[in-house]
């Protein structure tokens, strides 16, 4: 015998409007809980101007934006992070106010500080650091000295025109300096800490030339509304005020942890009859925008280049048989992380001439395949018809991850080969996605380096950046970004969709792109490594009666966070 039972038409109504209730209350729950995360991004303060931008330490300034409240109540302005005193308050309304600049405030970057968030930061200038005739103006001067400078704004990218005097008759070790946008403005004293300003970066092409009365450089990834000074090895000269315009988006350095870190090369097994020599190129971290203060600790052996292209050379001359040598290098080094926000519809195509970064980083090199014909084909159909820089960037980030997986065992011969296999480890995920970018023609570089954790262990690593004009460079790590797991490193975002365009401060560089290491002789016996935390040619250069040797290179380690 059957029997079914079927619930009464009512009990079905009954239960549809429980599921309709349900429903409701979860959509209302989600409106409650949506509602005033909008509405607080909304009222976050903007600063949209302040004036002047150039003045007096204890001078009125007026900072006008939105969102800033009728009233004060708690909220502030800041000056680099520290807030004015209540009594420099003057007027305070919701598009308006006016505060005294406190007397500290040489150079700093002005937030508004409400309940509802931080604001966006401006640049306040001190006259003080304006150009002023110094002592010896002339023929008589020592010192460099600017007259002038080929506009008083730029973009970033774009190239300026300095004029003066006394810079030398080519560049060796001097600079121009650009307010960084992590610190407050150049000071025309003795800098030796890396902080303050940014500097343009020889190996990019950015000074394109040098003389005794002119530069002509370009504005440097990292710079903002400031000063422009320039420095050479018979001081700094006066500060120019500059103006970094139309930016598309907006770059911030966020926080920032100093690092001490060791590495040691150990030379043994050594046969020899005779006299020899082993030179040694060892890495250290790379000056950029966001590593800053890059200093020399501890060397245990003279090195015969201290810097040279990012490297110390090392030379050690007749080793004994069955000798043992150790050369060690400790160095400090400030890491940053980087938050950027870019608007890709404000992008702006560079005039030309575009400047030789173009040229250099869209060309393949030894490193960077990115005229092979499979990763050409695999971009172009990734990108389509996309012409905006940043949009092809993210189409081909999207499109790799998509395809290729990350496996730390992985060793491909190619990039080609590892796009093919479709796994790849870091090292190759870096080149694979910089030379997509390159045939795309985005400027691109692959970056080698470690990530820490939070142990203190340092992982062999790699990225890479991509160059916009008129934004900088943006930091991409396709492995974390994935979601994939290096070593024991536990990622500080949540959302893994932020490595693409952010990073966080546990990335330490020691490279960007390849560094090409001439021969010290023309017999040397080189050696090149894959897969260390640096991109260079040669490591290792043995000459003379030298036919055997064991070398030992250590990881990176941590001595020290601060």
């Amino acid at each position: 015998m059957r029997v079914a039972f079927s619930p009464p038409k009512t009990s079905r109504r009954s239960g549809a409007s429980v599921i309709l209730l349900v429903v409701f209350l979860c959509a209302a729950l989600a409106a409650v809980v949506s509602i005033p995360m909008v509405q607080a991004r909304q009222a976050r303060p903007v600063i949209e101007a302040i004036e002047p931008p150039i003045g007096d330490p204890g001078g009125a300034l007026l900072v006008r934006g939105r969102n800033f409240g009728k009233e004060r109540g708690e909220g502030t302005v800041e000056f680099d992070g520290a807030a004015v005193t209540s009594s420099s308050y003057l007027s305070w309304s919701e598009g308006l106010i006016q505060v005294r600049v406190p007397l500290y405030a040489d150079s700093s970057l002005v937030r508004v500080v409400t309940e509802s968030g931080r604001s966006n930061p401006r640049m306040f200038m001190s006259r003080s650091l304006l150009p002023s005739a110094p002592a010896g103006t002339g023929g008589q001067a020592l010192g460099p000295s600017i007259e002038s400078l080929s506009s008083d704004s730029g973009v970033m990218g774009s190239l300026l025109t300095i004029r003066g005097l006394n810079y030398g008759s080519n560049r060796g070790d001097s600079s121009v300096l650009f307010t960084w946008m992590g610190e407050s403005a150049v000071q025309a004293r003795t800098e030796d800490t890396g902080r303050g300003y940014v500097t343009p970066i020889a190996a990019f092409g950015e000074y394109e030339s040098w003389s005794d009365k002119e530069i002509r450089v370009r504005v440097p990834d990292g710079a903002i509304t400031g000063g422009v000074a320039v420095r050479t090895a018979k001081g700094t000269s006066q500060v120019r005020y500059f103006q970094v315009v139309d930016v598309p988006g907006s770059k911030s350095y966020l926080g920032r942890r100093t690092y001490a870190l060791s590495t040691f090369v150990t030379i043994s097994r050594v046969q020899s009859g005779g006299q020899n020599s082993l030179y040694l190129w060892m890495p250290f971290p790379v000056n950029s925008p966001s590593q800053q203060g890059v200093k020399a600790l501890n060397r245990s052996v003279e090195p015969l280049f201290p810097d040279y292209r990012g490297l110390s050379a090392y030379k050690l001359g007749d080793l004994a048989p069955d000798s043992l040598t150790t050369v060690s290098q400790d160095y400090l080094v400030q890491v940053y992380g980087v938050e950027t926000d870019v608007k890709p519809e404000k992008i702006k195509t560079p005039p030309a001439p575009v400047s030789s970064l173009y040229e250099v980083f869209t060309a393949p090199d030894a490193l960077v395949p990115a005229d092979n014909p499979a990763l050409k084909a695999f971009a172009a159909k990734a990108v389509g018809r996309e012409k905006n820089p940043y949009r092809i960037a993210a189409l081909l980030h999207e499109a790799l991850v998509a395809t290729v997986q990350y496996d730390a065992t992985a060793v491909a011969a190619s990039s080609a080969d590892a796009l093919e296999a479709a796994r790849a480890d870091a090292w190759d995920m870096a080149i694979l996605y910089t030379a997509l970018l390159r045939a795309a023609k985005v400027p691109a570089v692959p970056v080698a380096g470690v990530v820490v954790d939070d142990a203190l262990r340092a992982w062999n690593h790699a990225w890479a950046e991509f160059y916009v004009y008129g934004f900088g460079w943006i930091p991409v790590d396709p492995v974390l970004a994935s979601g994939a797991i290096v070593g024991d490193f536990v990622p500080p975002f949540d959302d893994r969709s932020r490595y693409f365009g952010n990073m966080d401060d546990r990335h330490i560089a020691f490279s960007r792109g390849l560094t090409t290491v001439d021969r010290m002789a023309p017999d040397g016996n080189t050696v090149a490594a894959l897969r260390r935390y640096s991109f260079q040619t040669i490591f290792e250069e043995s000459g003379g009666d030298l036919p055997s040797y064991t070398s030992f290179w250590s990881d990176v380690e941590i001595t020290g966070v601060y």
